[in-house]
Parts: structure tokens; sequence; C-alpha cells
């Protein structure tokens, strides 16, 4: 093994999503430290692909079908052949069930990333969640390390003895920060939207899936509008539901002041755009959408899921609610409408966060350690090259 490292990110797919997001950051960020990156599609390439290529990295798919397929593991062997990285890292408790079996014959070290707590998810019943339960306790033994973006997810798996608790570390993500040191053309945006330069405008970045919950916030932005008549909303993402989420615009009688603009590479100008950000998810682990809206220096009303409670500090950084609280939620996005000079203190002291604490070099700096630790545990005489020096 040589100083340059050969990592191999493995996920089903390089679909829209925080983590297939972190995966490209992760991929830019490990080539400006030397390594050589590769991404292990098990399912298909997804729509991310090409500009995982244009980071640098090699991108190969196994299209494998749906559903359990005990053969893929003959093909994820075949592919670690090819690839032959000196770290595997698994992004998703399927790819590491598949893959993991096929690094540990090749003697290749596995570091892993759970990016959600999905024995939380809410309307799962006792069986599927035994059956999840199950699937992290088999997969989890085949990571030589197991990381967590949030304390939440760590303590759960170390909780229900899933996970040894020598091999769990927390890795908190990261964003890149550039792009968000630099002022976005407000009017310029505003007028693309339509949406008055003076106007109140509060949004939301995301997938749009039944766990992202956009619902809600469509509902409550019907209420906020009673109060601040003149209020826009504006929805950056796209995803299964939108169709579903544009007709209830419809029903609310919103349709003319809700703006759907789908996926968009460059969140940073249309967060720059906006005076106040929501999230209101069912399920999060430590969501980028929250790190971007900090960076972009604006409030931040949030649900209080998963580790989102450890990243906002209710009162100071954001304003947190409980999952579901409409009324919460509503009250909470008038209070920042209505006094902007409270909002900008909160949108402050998050962008103070993100840029001392969420900067994505830590979280690839963070990862680069646990490539090497891991290395060093499997090679036979020891001797592996230590960290290369690169920003942090």
């Amino acid at each position: 093994m040589t100083n340059r490292l050969r990592v191999t990110h493995a996920v089903l797919s390089l679909e829209l999503g925080g983590l297939e997001r972190l995966v490209l950051d992760l991929t830019r960020e490990g080539r400006a430290r030397g390594q050589d990156v590769s991404v292990l599609c098990l399912e298909r390439p997804g729509v991310l692909a090409p500009r995982a290529e244009e980071l640098g990295a090699r991108v190969l798919c196994l299209n494998k079908r749906p559903g359990f397929r005990l053969s893929a593991r003959r093909a994820v062997a075949a592919a670690l052949g090819e690839l032959r990285p000196d770290v595997l890292h698994t992004h998703q408790a399927a790819v590491l069930f598949y893959a993991g079996p096929a690094a540990r014959a090749a003697g290749v070290p596995v570091v892993h990333t759970k990016h959600l707590n999905h024995l939380r998810k809410a309307g799962v019943g006792f069986f599927r969640r035994l059956r999840m339960a199950w699937l992290f306790w088999l997969a989890g033994r085949y990571a030589d390390t197991f990381c967590c973006v949030s304390q939440d997810i760590a303590d759960e798996m170390a909780a229900r003895h899933l996970v040894a608790p020598q091999k769990l570390e927390v890795v908190l993500n990261g964003i890149n920060t550039e792009p968000f040191r630099h002022p976005t053309d407000r009017a310029a945006v505003r007028a693309e939207l339509g949406v008055p330069l003076d106007a109140p405008l509060v949004g939301t970045v995301g997938r749009l899936t039944e766990v992202k919950r956009q619902d809600l916030l469509l509902a409550a932005f019907a209420r906020v509008r009673a109060a601040h008549p003149a209020a826009h909303l504006l929805v950056v993402g796209d995803g299964p539901l939108r169709g579903a989420l544009e007709a209830q615009a419809r029903a609310l009688g919103i349709v003319g002041a809700t703006h759907f603009v789908g996926y968009r590479p460059d969140p940073e100008r249309y967060l720059g755009a906006m005076d106040a950000f929501a999230l209101t998810s069912k399920l999060e682990g430590l969501p980028l959408a929250v790190l971007e809206a900090w960076a972009a220096g604006l409030p931040v009303v949030a649900s209080a899921v998963g580790g989102v409670p450890d990243l906002i500090e209710d009162g100071s950084s954001g304003f947190l609610f409980p999952f579901g609280d409409e009324a919460r939620l509503v009250a909470r996005l008038c209070e920042v409408l209505a006094d902007p000079a409270r909002g900008a203190a909160l949108g402050a002291a998050g962008r103070a966060a993100v840029f001392a604490h969420y900067d994505l070099r830590r979280t690839a700096a963070d990862y680069e350690v646990l490539y090497r630790t891991a290395l060093r545990t499997k090679a036979p005489n020891g001797r592996v090259a230590p960290v290369a020096p690169g920003p942090v």
C-alpha cells in the first residue's frame, strides 16, 4: 500500500439525496487529499453519477435487481478485484450486507457510515423493526469501523447491542462552505421566481419523499399566510411526491405563492434568496440542509428528530418544534418573519457554528484517519503510511 489511498465508496445508487451528496463531497475532498476514489453502485448509477465522474471518480455499476439477491456478493467480489481499493466505505446497511463478506474475503477493511436512525422511524411495525435490527447486526459484523453521523444513532446502535462498542465512531457531517463565502444575487433569484424583493420568503431544500414531510410545511405555510399575506414559499428539490405536493398547494389555495423549482445543483443560490428555512422531517441524522441554511445565514425552524436537537440549540442557533406540531411550526415561522433582527441573530449563530465545526474538510480528514487506522489493523507488518497532510 502506498501513501496514495485507493478508496471505494459503495452505495445502492447515486440518486438525489443527502447521503449521495455527501459521497460526492467526500469524492471531491478525497481527490484534493490525494486519494484515488471510485464509487461502486449496486443497483443503478443514478442522476449524480456523471458528477462523480467529473470529480475524478470511476463509477462502476453492478445493475443488481431490487430485492434479496445473494448472487450480488459474487458481483461485488469481482468488482473489488477490478477496483482494488485499500479501503471500502459503505453507506447503507443493505450495501454492507452484500459488500462486507466480499471485502473481508479480499482482506479489504470496511468503514461503514449510518446516516439515519431507521429503528426510530414512525409507523414501522414490531416485526419490520426486528428485521431491520437483525440486518444491522448481521451487516455490522463485517464493518471494521461503524460510523454514525450523530450521537443519537451511535447511542441506538450501542443500546440495542447491534454493533460492538469498540467499532463505533461518531463522524459529524460537513458541507463545502466555499460557495457560501460569497454573497448571492438575491434580487436576481427572486426575479427569476417572480417573488417581490420585499416579500417574506420561507424555504426548504430536500428530496420530496415521505420521510421529509414537506406536506406539513405546506399546511403550516397556508396558516402563516394569514398573518403574513405577502409571504411566499420556495421548495427546492425533487422526488416521487412532487405531484402530490403541488396538488396539495392548489387545494390549500397557496399555489400562486408556492414555488417548486426541482433539484438544483447550487442550493446556495436559492438559500441566499430566503428569509427563513424550515425542516419538517420525521427522521433525520445530521441534515446537510440545515448546515447549508446556516451557512447562508438563515434562521432555521426544524423538527426535533434524530440528531437535530444535538445540532440546534433551541432559541440560540435556531428553533425546534416537536415533529408534527403544526401550531408550533406556524408560531416559530411567524416569529422569525415578524422580527427580522431576531431571525438574523439566529442565522448568524448558525453560520458561525458551521464555519467552526461543520466544514467538509474536517469530515474528510476524520474519515481519512479512520481509513488509515483500519488499514493499520489489517496490515500484517503494521507498516501503513501516515495520514497525508492536507486542509482540515
